[in-house]
């Protein structure tokens, strides 16, 4: 499956650089948008705000709705300058990044902050000026006091706990104002 699934990846996002025209990237200075997403730069499900403070770097925040509470992030977010229509990106950010939610226990639900890095892909609009797609993969690095609740929870025989997965997906889509 790995084998199929990277090179159709690849061939995906290389696909759109035929159609593409520089002037409708949205990463250069004083571009600000505004997205709707899933992941943790929205904040769970929720939105996010960036603006470029020089071309090619921007300054981000979300907030959103995750099963055990209100997320939030704030990082930056650097992209390599293209003339197509993708744009690679790496990215920084600092808040939730972890959450415990144990069912009929609502007492032991809890949210835990810490640094998140990942990449992605920015796919640039088309049609309409700075609006874009973002699709990234995180690499959260959990606190300590998040591994140590989740020991404590795995240790009562009457709880059963789901594994933190150790990347997440951020999807979302971005208007530019």
């Amino acid at each position: 499956m790995k084998k199929v699934f990277l090179p159709l990846l690849f061939t995906f996002f290389v696909g759109f650089d035929v159609i593409a025209q520089s002037d409708q990237l949205s990463s250069q200075k004083s571009s600000t948008s505004v997205g709707i997403g899933l992941g943790l730069p929205y904040g769970g499900i929720g939105l996010n705000v960036g603006t470029y403070v020089v071309d090619n770097l921007s300054v981000f925040g979300g907030i959103g709705y995750q099963f055990a509470g209100v997320g939030y992030n704030f990082g930056l977010l650097k992209d390599f300058p293209s003339n197509s229509q993708t744009q690679f990106y790496v990215t920084g950010m600092f808040g939730t990044n972890a959450g415990i939610v144990v069912e009929g226990a609502s007492e032991l639900d809890k949210l835990y902050t810490g640094a998140t890095f990942g990449l992605g892909v920015k796919i640039n609009s088309r049609k309409t000026e700075g609006n874009f797609w973002n699709i990234g993969l995180l690499v959260p690095i959990r606190s300590s006091e998040f591994k140590d609740d989740e020991e404590a929870i795995r240790n009562n025989p009457n709880i059963e706990l789901n594994d933190a997965l150790p990347i997440a997906i951020v999807v979302g889509y971005h208007i530019n104002l």
